[in-house]
C-alpha cells in the first residue's frame, strides 16, 4: 500500500498538479520579517537544514513575507486549479469560515503579482516539497510530570534519501532529499493567536508541531490504517481546508480543547496528500486524538483522562483502541505497532512522575533507524528520526535536537547510533 503511495505522489507531481510559471515576486520591502535564518546548515556532519523564521505583522503581510521566503528560498510555484471556480469557491470559503486564512492569501498574491479576486492559482498553500513524515509522541499531562508542566515529546522520520531514489530511480543532480529542509515559524499576528510551529513542505500550512500563546498544542501524525486510496490525491480541485490547514486554523483561532473540536465540526477538512490523525493538547492537562473513520470518514474525537500519558504512532487509534486487538508483532523494528508496545511497556513500567529527559527517552525507543522498503520505497533505503521535539505547553517552550548523522553500529541490534544536534530553544514571546 505504501508503495503505491509514492508512485500516486509521483504521479501527482508529475501530472495532476499543474504548478505556476514564473511569476515575479513582489518587489516591496516586507516589513513583517523580524528574522529568517538558518540556524543549521546541512553539509557534510549535518543532515538536516534549518531555518529560524519570526515574522510580525498584518496577515496579509505576513502571508506575503512567507510567500517572499518560499520564492527565493525554496523556489516554490503556486498550484493551479483545475478550473477557476476552484478558486472563487475556495475565496468564498475562506471569507466565512478563515479570514485569517484570507488575508494571508491576499499577502501570498501580491508576492507572486496576481489579483486573488482574478486568478486560478491556489494561494492558501505554498508547497517545495510533497512526502509523508513518519512519527511518534507521547504527551505527559501535568498531573503526572516532574515540575508540573503539561509538555509532550515527539519524533518525526522519514528516509534520508530523494524521491527519484524512493521511486526506485537514481538521484538526479542536484536533488534534494525528501524530508532534510525543515522550518521553525513564529507568527506574531494582528488578529489570531501568535505560535510557533515546527515545520516541513508547505511554508502557509504545514505545522507537524505547534503550539500557540494560549498553550494549545497540536502533533500530527500519518495514519497508515486509512487507507492511501481514499485520499484525495488531486490538489487542483482542493475545496474547504486540508487536514494541515485545519491544523493551522486551531493554532490560528482556539484556545482550549472544546473550541479545537468545534472548529473540527464546522469546517469542511479533506484529506488530502496522506493519511493523518492529530493529537491535540492544552494547558488544562487534557487531550484528544482526531481521526476521520476510514468506514464512514465520520469525526471521531478520542478523549484522554488527563491524568496518565497519551500515545500516538501511525496507525488509527479508534481502530486499535488496545493492545489486544492489534496484529500480530511484525519482524519489522519500525511498525507502528511495535513503537506503540515499546511506548505502553515504558509507560507501564515507569516509576514516578515524568522529565522532558524521560520524554527524550521514550522517544529514543522508537527511533527510525532502519534500512528498509515498508515505509513507501521501492527498495531498502535508510530511515532515520529527522528531528525530535519537547514541547513544554505550560511555557510555550519548543526545544529541538536535529539529526545530524549517524554514529557507531550497535553489534548486537545492527542498528546504528543517531547523533543529534544540541537543543535548539524557542519560545513565545
Amino acid at each position: 500500500m505504501k508503495k503505491r503511495f509514492i508512485c500516486l505522489t509521483g504521479a501527482m507531481l508529475i501530472i495532476a498538479i499543474v504548478f505556476a510559471g514564473a511569476l515575479a515576486a513582489g518587489q516591496d520591502t516586507d516589513a513583517a520579517v523580524v528574522k529568517n535564518e538558518l540556524i543549521l546548515k546541512s553539509g557534510p556532519d549535518s543532515y538536516m537544514e534549518a531555518r529560524h523564521i519570526v515574522l510580525k505583522g498584518s496577515n496579509e503581510e505576513i502571508g506575503k513575507a512567507l510567500a517572499d521566503i518560499a520564492q527565493k528560498e525554496y523556489q516554490t510555484k503556486l498550484v493551479k486549479y483545475a478550473s477557476p471556480v476552484y478558486a472563487k469557491a475556495r475565496l468564498e470559503y475562506m471569507s466565512k469560515n478563515y479570514p485569517i486564512m484570507l488575508e494571508r492569501m491576499k499577502g501570498v498574491a501580491r508576492s507572486y503579482g496576481l489579483s486573488l479576486d482574478d486568478t486560478d492559482y491556489d494561494t492558501s498553500s505554498l508547497y517545495y516539497w510533497m512526502t509523508a513524515p513518519k512519527c511518534s509522541a507521547i504527551f505527559i499531562p501535568a498531573s503526572v510530570a516532574k515540575n508540573g508542566h503539561n509538555f509532550y515529546a515527539s519524533n518525526r522520520d522519514y528516509y534520508t534519501a530523494s524521491m527519484s531514489e524512493v521511486m526506485g530511480g537514481k538521484r538526479q543532480p542536484g536533488e534534494v532529499d525528501f524530508s532534510s529542509r525543515v522550518f521553525i515559524i513564529e507568527l506574531y499576528p494582528d488578529k489570531g493567536y501568535p505560535s510557533i510551529g515546527v515545520g516541513i513542505l508547505d511554508l502557509a500550512s504545514i505545522n507537524i508541531d505547534a503550539i500557540n500563546s494560549k498553550g494549545l498544542s497540536v502533533a500530527v501524525l500519518e495514519d497508515d490504517t486509512y487507507g492511501i486510496e481514499r485520499i484525495q490525491k488531486d490538489l487542483s480541485r482542493q475545496s474547504g481546508l486540508y487536514i494541515y490547514q485545519a491544523i493551522r486554523l486551531i493554532i490560528d483561532t482556539c484556545a482550549t480543547l472544546e473550541e479545537a473540536k468545534k472548529a473540527i465540526l464546522n469546517n469542511k477538512i479533506s484529506m488530502a496528500l496522506l493519511p493523518a490523525h492529530f493529537m491535540v493538547m492544552d494547558a488544562s492537562g487534557g487531550s484528544f486524538i482526531y481521526e476521520k473513520s476510514s468506514n464512514d470518514f465520520s469525526d471521531r474525537f478520542l478523549d484522554s483522562d488527563g491524568k496518565q500519558p497519551m500515545l500516538i504512532t501511525n496507525h488509527s487509534v479508534s481502530d486499535y483502541p488496545t493492545l489486544d486487538k492489534f496484529p500480530e508483532p511484525s519482524k519489522d523494528d519500525y511498525d507502528t505497532f511495535n513503537r506503540y508496545r515499546r511506548l505502553k511497556n515504558y509507560v507501564d513500567d515507569h516509576a514516578g512522575k515524568y522529565s522532558a529527559e524521560d520524554g527524550r527517552h521514550a522517544m529514543s525507543l522508537v527511533y527510525g533507524r532502519v534500512n528498509e522498503a515498508s515505509e513507501g520505497g521501492y527498495h531498502a533505503l535508510p530511515l532515520r528520526t529527522l528531528y525530535t521535539a519537547v514541547v513544554d505547553i505550560d511555557e510555550r517552550v519548543v526545544a529541538v535536537r536535529f539529526y545530524l548523522k549517524d554514529g557507531k553500529t550497535d553489534p548486537a541490534t545492527g542498528f546504528p547510533e543517531l547523533i543529534f544536534s544540541e537543543p535548539f530553544e524557542f519560545k513565545l514571546k
